[in-house]
């Protein structure tokens, strides 16, 4: 025997109303704001991070450059400018959209620039007399002075401490399952909604508020959904920090002038 609800169903909504408004909505409602709220707040932070720690190092590349331009026009003056020039291309190839950091690190290539210009310093400073002269070559391999050695590991250290920064920030993102129970959290307030508004007295006499109401919380969720996607990213969408590697073109450019134009011994 089938019973059908005279009132459209509002004594049954009456029954169950303080459950899902008192205890359900305010608990899911309350842990989805927390962690929303901590989800924008720390990609956000994280892209402001990432940004901060690309003008760093591309002002620390400008300091090395300008300490090498002064440095004794050799044979290790030159490996000193091309690792710089390696080193803008590998900030540029780590900032693309969508690149996967993973493969790069596993394939060693992160941070061999800074290890070859660390290891070129090195051979400066430790040049025995006898060796200051390449008769094979006839380049006299003269030493820079011991100022420019001390500024150029000082902003050597500075660039990785800045690097190590960086990566670490690219690298914290929140796991799938964040994402997973953020979805189901709006899914279990939508569900509530539909429970809360199945009456059919409330329906035929409210279709198109409800209508509204439901638009409104289903764009909500949506905006909130593409703000997360936007800022998970930091190199891609509208909240994007890709402005930040225009000086990395212009810092490679200049190097790449400048190797070019350096004057050669007769």
């Amino acid at each position: 025997r089938n019973l059908f609800a005279v009132d459209g169903g509002a004594y049954q909504a009456r029954i169950i109303a303080p459950a899902i408004n008192g205890i359900v909505v305010p608990s899911v409602a309350i842990l989805f704001a927390t962690l929303i709220s901590n989800t924008v707040s720390t990609l956000r932070q994280r892209q402001l991070d990432i940004r901060t720690s690309l003008n760093q190092e591309a002002g620390e590349l400008r300091t090395l450059s300008s300490i090498v331009d002064f440095f004794p026009i050799n044979p290790l003056q030159d490996k000193c400018r091309t690792y710089l020039m390696q080193y803008s291309s590998r900030l540029i190839a780590e900032s693309r959209p969508g690149v996967n950091l993973n493969s790069l690190e596993f394939r060693g290539s992160m941070d061999s620039e800074m290890n070859g210009l660390l290891n070129t310093l090195n051979a400066m400073v430790t040049m025995r007399p006898e060796d200051k002269e390449n008769e094979a070559e006839n380049v006299k391999h003269i030493s820079p002075q011991p100022v420019l050695i001390s500024e150029s590991y000082a902003a050597l250290s500075r660039l990785n401490a800045d690097r190590s920064k960086r990566i670490s920030a690219l690298h914290s993102t929140f796991p799938m399952l964040h994402y997973i129970i953020l979805s189901t959290l709006a899914s279990s307030i939508c569900l509530a909604f539909l429970i809360e508004s199945n009456q059919e007295l409330l329906i035929f006499l409210n279709a198109i508020q409800l209508r509204m109401l439901w638009t409104i919380l289903i764009g909500t969720f949506t905006a909130l959904a593409a703000v997360c996607y936007d800022l998970s990213d930091p190199f891609h969408g509208s909240y994007e920090i890709s402005n930040a590697l225009d000086q990395l073109y212009t810092i490679r450019d200049t190097l790449r002038a400048v190797d070019q134009t350096k004057p050669t011994k007769a």
